[in-house]
């Protein structure tokens, strides 16, 4: 399945940078503004992007209703720092309110991905090795091996249950129909983080994020609440993920 591509807000012959890029990353965005993210959320930051460019663009922006092309794919993007010159395609993924729009976000993101990394003969492998090394890398790891100080698109990936080794599973075979969802604990017990780190929100819906963080190998006792198809734990200090990919069970609370 493929989608149609929104022209609307695509950057002019004379606008942007006119370098070709070397064929080595495709890079993984969110836009990172939840102040954003009603029914026009990509529409939006592809508008804002168009009219700011000289500061900084990407060359998609994409949300459940459509994907919007700012910069030219091939071409030289401003969206990553110094690992601009390497990644002829860059991708923003929008915030939604609800699991149902992220599904069809997410749908949309991945098969992008994959359609210009196989255009692009880049690996469909997920931040691995270093800066000659070829494939998807998220901006995260932009980062981390030329600077800079984004950390996305994990954290909001994660937000809708998408841990990293869902994401990359994802890149490597694509979404088919109804996205896969993550595996959910649903009983009441002891449990063990085995994620770097997880966040604990004031609400179900994980709107709002709190300062506390469980670190990997932190244990607590929870009772699973669901919100639509996602299970969160409700902790002391908040409501935690309950998804597989990041936290074990130990014991059942009797």
């Amino acid at each position: 399945m493929g989608y149609p591509i929104n022209n609307d807000y695509a950057l002019g012959a004379t606008e942007g940078d006119g370098r070709m890029a070397v064929k080595r990353f495709i890079i993984a965005h969110d836009t990172g503004n939840d102040a954003n993210k009603g029914a026009h959320s990509a529409r939006n930051e592809a508008a804002y992007m168009k009219g700011h460019y000289g500061a900084a663009y990407t060359h998609f922006i994409v949300d459940d209703t459509a994907i919007f092309q700012v910069g030219q794919p091939g071409y030289v993007a401003w969206g990553a720092l110094d690992a601009n010159p390497y990644s002829p395609m860059q991708v923003e993924l929008a915030h939604v309110d609800t699991q149902a729009r992220f599904n069809e976000s997410y749908k949309r993101y991945i098969w992008l991905i994959r359609y210009y990394a196989k255009k692009y003969g880049i690996p469909l492998t997920l931040d691995k090795g270093g800066r000659t090394t070829e494939g998807v890398k998220t901006h995260k790891w932009v980062t981390q091996h030329f600077g800079g100080d984004h950390v996305d698109p994990y954290g909001y990936l994660a937000k809708w249950g998408i841990s990293k080794r869902q994401f990359a599973k994802d890149l490597k075979n694509g979404v088919v129909g109804t996205m896969g969802e993550p595996e959910y604990y649903k009983t009441k017990g002891l449990y063990e983080v085995v994620a770097p780190k997880v966040y604990a929100y004031k609400d179900l819906k994980a709107q709002q994020k709190r300062a506390v963080r469980f670190m990997k190998g932190s244990r607590f006792y929870a009772q699973p609440k669901k919100y639509g198809k996602i299970y969160r734990f409700k902790t002391a200090v908040g409501y935690v993920t309950a998804n597989k990919d990041y936290v074990k069970f130990i014991k059942a609370l009797k």
